[in-house]
């Protein structure tokens, strides 16, 4: 009887044992942290000696000096220095290669890849960090009304970086428009310059679609190279300031 319930127990066990084997197991606690990429850390020799040749080649075109940075400039909304130095260079650069005067240059926010242009060389890279993409410069004709709305979009999305223009926020609207220090007139036309991503409708500006676009064949990146090359050849420094372009109204 005894070695009975012993049998019994020990099958019972060896059951035990086995489903414990044979079930799936899951993790009941995860743990993850961020390291940060330093001198600290030994690199792969395999690795970089794959990618080494790569390297080489693409250093000698991106670690090119174009000019020379005076002062940091930043990434902010609803009016940053960084915005405001790319929405100069998209004007006075979409005036050169149209030969039509630009009223107002506008940039879409997300469309700066970067959070900040730290003071000093500014190289080949930079332009490549800050516009990643293959947006071409393109001029648009709007009337004072298109582009009185037009700024209300860019008042709902807390302001773009402009150039020749200037507006304040109030209640998610755009109020005290100005164009080139002077009321915005419904009844005008005005020359934009934009990238074509946001004149094809894109970061939801999509009245934007039906408008004639006149394109200048340059992508804004080589505009950026184009202009920060002429500065250093003039002798110049790059540099910025927040000047009240856009602003929340108080």
């Amino acid at each position: 009887m005894t070695s009975n319930i012993y049998s019994k127990h020990g099958l019972l066990i060896a059951c035990l044992v086995l489903f414990s084997a044979c079930k799936s197991y899951f993790p009941v606690q995860e743990h993850s942290s961020l390291i940060k990429i330093n001198a600290s850390l030994a690199s792969d020799s395999i690795i970089t000696g794959y990618y080494a040749p790569y390297k080489d080649s693409l250093d000698r075109i991106m670690k090119v000096p174009l000019a020379e940075l005076e002062n940091e400039l930043t990434k902010k909304q609803p009016e940053g220095t960084l915005g405001n130095h790319l929405a100069d260079i998209l004007k006075i650069q979409a005036e050169q290669y149209s030969g039509t005067r630009v009223d107002v240059a506008i940039l879409n926010y997300g469309g700066i890849r970067i959070p900040a242009l730290s003071k000093g060389t500014l190289r080949m890279e930079h332009a490549y960090f800050i516009m990643p993409f293959d947006n071409y410069i393109v001029l648009q004709t709007l009337t004072g009304r298109q582009l009185s709305d037009f700024c209300d979009s860019m008042a709902i999305k807390k302001g773009w970086p402009v150039s020749g223009m200037s507006f304040q926020i109030e209640n998610s609207k755009a109020v005290h428009v100005n164009v080139a220090d002077t009321p915005l007139d419904v009844q005008k036309k005005y020359t934009v310059a934009l990238n074509d991503y946001v004149a094809n409708g894109g970061d939801g500006m999509t009245f934007l679609k039906t408008i004639p676009q006149q394109q200048t064949g340059v992508l804004f990146r080589d505009a950026i190279i184009e202009y920060w090359n002429a500065q250093n050849k003039a002798g110049k420094k790059i540099s910025a300031a927040l000047e009240n372009r856009i602003s929340y109204a108080k």
